[in-house]
């Protein structure tokens, strides 16, 4: 399907979100043209939606598209964004938005929550969640489910009515869960990608960048530079060679420099940035420190500062790209923190005694329901999903 198919398919639905939230039909009509042409733009970048890429839901990938453009627009009327990713009119979030982990203060809390969900008959829960997770009104719900909108109205009040004492925390938890802590040049990033997504962009230049989920970069290809802002999580670079114009890979005080080669580029939280050569050097650069790095070798940034080289399995490092995440004697913490990019929901681990448990082995980062089950089979792991969360305990 391509960008014009899918965005015909959705468009009435994408127009009553952005009417929904903003009460104006001139502004949702033009978020609906800025979200066909943005397709438009990724389908042209060869980031697109199929047969460009797989997408296991095309619909949601376009209502990401929408819910950013949302998000941007409201920050430029001066608005809070923390409340629009999952709305309800009845819960503010006022301060900045705390970590998932802080949101979920009880592990009983939230089993509570799924324990209620999943004692509803399918199509009340399902009448529920579109309500409250994605503003749906009750008559756009009974068309869905095929009944009147006055027992769409029904199922509504009577899921309410069944778990009214467990909603507030779990809303809660997903608003807080679908906006935490992502910094707006992010959002407004040249590129990016959702978790669970993986794109492989072809530059002008014949260079090609894979992005691996919850990445984003900013391109600047000039005549005499070939620029690439690195904004968060990771991307490989395979580097078409033109001695006239240096490729620069920025991570904040981390850079890299190349005129043609293969290399990973990986930005986390906190400023720590790695770097590791798969083919011909790179000089990397930080502050008050310049080396020269060869195939084999990875070095680390920590707040800038440039640590010391080392050599690694390169092949081991870059599995991701053949879909593949492998561990030795690693940490639950660790393992979690590699899937995550690779999962389409937030993952909560609640047990800190369960975060230092160890294992060693490969997961498949492209079924990652899939790599909790086997994690689930040799570590003392329960896995519980909501929607758009999961949570981990024992």
């Amino acid at each position: 399907m391509g960008a014009d198919d899918l965005f015909q398919q959705h468009a009435p639905e994408l127009n009553g979100y952005f009417h929904r939230r903003l009460g104006s039909p001139e502004l949702a009509a033009d978020l609906c043209q800025e979200v066909y042409l943005r397709l438009r733009r990724l389908e042209h970048a060869g980031g697109g939606p199929p047969p460009h890429y797989p997408l296991h839901n095309p619909r949601a990938f376009l209502f990401r598209i929408a819910r950013n453009l949302l998000i941007d627009h409201l920050r430029q009327q001066h608005a809070r964004p923390a409340t629009v990713a999952l709305h309800d009119p009845d819960l503010r979030l006022e301060s900045d938005t705390p970590t998932p982990e802080a949101a979920a203060s009880s592990a009983q809390t939230l089993a509570g929550v799924q324990a209620a969900l999943t004692e509803l008959p399918d199509h009340v829960r399902q009448a529920l969640l579109w309500n409250r997770l994605e503003g749906l009104t009750q008559r756009e719900i009974g068309t869905r489910l095929g009944v009147s909108e006055r027992m769409a109205g029904k199922y509504i009040s009577r899921a309410l009515s069944h778990c009214r004492a467990w909603l507030a925390a779990a809303v809660l938890l997903l608003m807080v869960v679908a906006t935490a802590q992502l910094p707006w040049r992010v959002w407004g990033a040249d590129q990016r990608t959702a978790a669970g997504e993986q794109r492989v962009l072809t530059l002008e230049d014949g260079s090609r960048v894979t992005l691996a989920g919850d990445s984003a970069i900013d391109l600047n290809l000039s005549d005499h530079q070939r620029r690439i802002t690195l904004l968060r999580g990771r991307a490989y670079f395979q580097v078409a060679k033109d001695p006239q114009r240096p490729f620069l890979v920025v991570a904040g005080e981390a850079k890299v420099r190349v005129t043609g080669t293969r290399f990973e580029v990986r930005r986390d939280e906190g400023e720590r940035v790695r770097l590791t050569v798969a083919e011909g050097e790179v000089v990397a650069s930080g502050v008050g420190r310049r080396l020269t790095l060869r195939a084999g070798e990875q070095v680390h940034w920590s707040r800038g500062r440039l640590g010391d080289p080392r050599q690694v399995d390169v092949g081991r490092v870059l599995a991701w790209l053949e879909g593949r995440l492998v561990f030795s004697d690693q940490t639950l913490r660790d393992i979690l923190r590699e899937l995550a990019p690779h999962h389409p929901d937030r993952l909560l681990l609640l047990d800190r005694t369960l975060a230092e448990r160890r294992f060693s082995g490969t997961l498949n980062s492209r079924d990652p329901d899939a790599a909790l089950s086997a994690l689930s089979q040799t570590l003392p792991l329960t896995v519980r999903r909501l929607p758009g969360v999961v949570i981990l305990s024992r």
